[in-house]
């Protein structure tokens, strides 16, 4: 549940694909990839993989 006052970060479409990609084309966990990509948690990653592959 979100906070008051708390702030979300936003990604565009094509970094997630990018990010997306790195995962799929990689052999790297999904902590590594949200590490190099600059995202916040690893579990944000999963979801993008999931929607789209």
């Amino acid at each position: 549940m979100a906070k008051k006052g708390q702030t979300f970060q936003t990604y565009t479409e094509e970094f997630k694909l990018n990010a997306v990609r790195s995962y799929v084309e990689g052999s790297s966990s999904y902590k590594v990839v949200a590490e190099r990509e600059g995202i916040r948690n690893c579990s944000q990653l999963k979801v993008w993989v999931k929607l789209r592959w």
